[in-house]
């Protein structure tokens, strides 16, 4: 008989791992790439129009206009979507010249021609047609036709200054004022003075295409060369298995039979992951990929409080198929509280992130709510088929109760004299030397350059223009020693994109560079970097307030009020290591403690689930001691999920690259504080606010 279902359940683990390798393979192979993994160009414009006047109409055919502009440029798979009301995101995937695109979606070819009296006669609007020729004279030149209403227009302008100047502005810079010595009334003319043909080229596509009916202001510029974006992906594929594998290790080696059906769920949980990336059409970024690496590490969290849930039950001498229903009853609750908090948190995090960090925040809402299915559904079929084979043994005689355990009440006031210092300690660091903003929030330019050769910080300070700039090799790690530290990265004031190709044309012709050498080239504005800051902290409120929110309404306003303490503890933990080491802080860093507050809170309300079950069983027990229990009973869960996550978090600093070094310490930082939090905070501050509760109630009642 166990032989049959022995056999059963061999059969749908291999039919299990065998979907799932298909499924992720079929993932990986039709995954949309982000500019970050594949190279491209991100650039957020905002419209400046005249006050007062309707602008929606306009942004829209800006949209269309930049969106011709870059068709032409024959650019597979372009983003062009407005924001908001005045603001157009463009993303340029996959592009191997970054300056080339920019310079053609960068400008915005207001083309117009104004007399003598400086009234405009025609605008971009009235052209038909623009090519780029070479003049009677062979210089390049770009050849205009205007359309039946422009013609009219510029013939009626001809007549009337004849023998005088029409200058020619583009983009309110004049580029030509030739003297009007014919009445042109074929409606065609030429802008002279154009430095090369290839600039001639430019400005004919960029005219051609349509000019803009507002000027765009660029707010925000990143751009990721193939080369790096390539290096990024690779380096978060070796990440994501080393962290995969290591999960899979220790599930089999501490859990055993427990551990062998967590792991076949866990490759279960991957492919679900991935399919469901696919039919949502979610480009996958670098953080995205970050965010499925740590959901691994998470995603065993509510298999670890099944198996220990089920544990308890086998050592109170019910059999193993009893255990298994009895612990996933007895679970879930807990796993469906803790879950939706940190769900909280990534919608709060979708609600106020920029760009990338966005994806991050979708790819872990997708990892929470599939560790929840292959928890709650997968695992438990899949325990019932091995306890009916025989694979799962009673844990009565593997376990051992503790004769004495740890007093975490009594514990309490140095957990508090610890936060005071460590509050005191963050407050000194942050009037003495501040945080350490990266552009993200203080706006600038940052551009990586791969110089080829061992460099000399010195050689590059003399180059025109870096004098002030901060300047760092960033060799590749897995690079030999010639090549270690051959990467150069520049922190300066916010650039133009003319002036940043200005800065590398002179490094080009100091350092013979090729046009790939430019790995990245990020330019955020002031604007951005203040609206970032206030974003940020209006995020990491309104997450704790809705976090507070839901666990006063399910369990009670004690465990929200202490709770929501514990995670402004864990975020000011993270704030003040950074400070302490003037670690950069990006929106990375946002992302990482808001993802922080939902693991830590995780972790609290397993406690505190453990404390109201404990309540209900034995309602005259001491507070006291229903807390020392309830912490003590969880405390392998809380260890448990906090290694796993940490271990997948090894493998991303190891293997993540400097990228996301800043956002990975501080994930891991937050691990280890939310840990702490979570136990020896949030529940002795709960039994102490309920003591004075009840010694307050206590004369009324006598």
């Amino acid at each position: 008989m166990k032989s049959r279902h022995l056999l059963f359940f061999l059969l749908v683990v291999v039919l299990l791992l065998a979907g799932s390798a298909l499924a992720v393979w079929h993932a990986a192979e039709n995954m949309n790439l982000g500019l970050d993994l594949r190279g491209g160009v991100y650039v957020l414009y905002r419209a400046v129009d005249k006050a007062g006047e309707d602008s929606s109409d306009k942004i829209d055919r800006a949209v269309l206009v930049i969106r011709n502009r870059i068709d032409a440029l024959g650019i597979a798979e372009p983003v062009v979507q407005p924001e908001g009301s005045d603001r157009i995101r463009v993303e340029l995937p996959g592009i191997k010249d970054q300056r080339a695109a920019r310079e053609v979606i960068g400008k915005t070819a207001l083309l117009r021609f104004v007399g003598p009296d400086g009234e405009t006669i025609v605008e971009g609007d009235d052209l038909k047609n623009a090519q780029a020729i070479y003049d009677q004279y062979n210089q390049p030149a770009v050849s205009l036709e205007f359309n039946a209403e422009g013609t009219e227009k510029f013939a009626e302008a001809t007549k009337k200054f004849f023998g005088q100047p029409i200058a020619i502005y583009l983009d309110e810079e004049e580029i030509s004022a030739p003297i009007v010595n014919a009445v042109i009334e074929d409606g065609k003319a030429i802008i002279n003075n154009i430095s090369s043909i290839d600039r001639a080229a430019t400005l004919a596509l960029q005219l051609r295409s349509g000019a803009l009916p507002v000027q765009l202001e660029e707010l925000e510029i990143r751009g990721v060369g193939p080369l790096l974006g390539q290096d990024s992906l690779n380096r978060s594929i070796r990440a994501g298995i080393a962290g995969l594998l290591l999960v899979i290790l220790f599930m089999l080696v501490y859990y055993r039979g427990f551990g062998f059906v967590a792991d076949v769920a866990l490759f279960a949980y991957a492919a679900i992951v991935m399919l469901v990336l696919i039919a949502l059409n979610v480009t996958l970024t670098l953080p995205g990929i970050a965010g499925i690496i740590l959901s691994i590490g998470m995603a065993v969290d509510a298999n670890i409080v099944i198996f220990e849930r089920i544990k308890e039950e086998m050592r109170q001498g019910k059999t193993v198929r009893t255990a298994v229903e009895a612990g996933f009853s007895r679970a879930f609750r807990a796993i469906l509280d803790s879950n939706i908090t940190t769900l909280i948190a990534a919608a709060v995090l979708f609600r106020f992130a920029q760009g990338p960090v966005r994806g991050f925040a979708v790819t872990l809402s997708i990892g929470i709510l599939a560790s929840m299915f292959t928890a709650v559904v997968l695992t438990r079929y899949l325990l019932r088929l091995a306890a009916g084979a025989g694979l799962v043994k009673t844990v009565q005689q593997e376990v051992r109760q503790r004769e004495k355990s740890f007093d975490f009440i009594a514990a309490r006031k140095y957990a508090v004299a610890f936060t005071v210092c460590l509050l005191l300690v963050g407050v000194a660091s942050l009037a003495v030397q501040g945080l350490n903003y990266s552009i993200d929030f203080t706006g600038g330019t940052i551009m990586q350059i791969d110089m080829g050769k061992p460099f000399s910080l010195e050689e590059v300070r003399e180059v025109p223009g870096l004098a002030a700039a901060t300047l760092q090799k960033v060799g590749r790690e897995n690079a030999g020693n010639d090549n270690a530290s051959s990467e150069l990265l520049i922190k300066t004031t916010e650039l133009s994109p003319a002036e940043q190709e200005e800065l590398f044309s002179a490094l080009q012709e100091k350092f013979s560079l090729p046009d790939e050498a430019l790995l990245q080239a990020d330019s955020v504005g002031a604007v951005i970097g203040g609206e970032l800051q206030r974003q940020a902290l209006i995020a990491l409120l309104i997450a704790s307030l809705c976090m507070g929110v839901y666990i006063a309404v399910r369990f009670e306003h004690r465990f929200a009020v202490t709770a929501v303490l514990a995670l402004l503890h864990d975020a000011f933990f993270m704030v003040t290591v950074f400070s302490l080491f003037k670690l950069e802080i990006s929106m990375h860093f946002i992302a990482a403690v808001l993802t922080i507050i939902g693991y830590s809170i995780n972790a609290t309300i397993i406690i505190y689930d453990r404390i109201r079950e404990n309540l209900r069983l034995s309602r005259k027990a001491d507070y006291a001691e229903v807390v020392q229990n309830s912490i003590t009973q969880s405390l392998s869960r809380t260890i448990l999920t906090s290694l796993t996550t940490a271990l997948v978090l090894v493998t991303l600093l190891a293997f993540g690259g400097a990228t996301l070094r800043p956002f990975i310490i501080a994930l891991q930082v937050g691990v280890i504080c939310g840990t702490f939090s979570s136990i020896f905070l949030a529940p002795p501050l709960w039994h102490w606010w309920k003591e004075r509760g009840r010694k307050k109630l206590k004369p009324q009642n006598a």
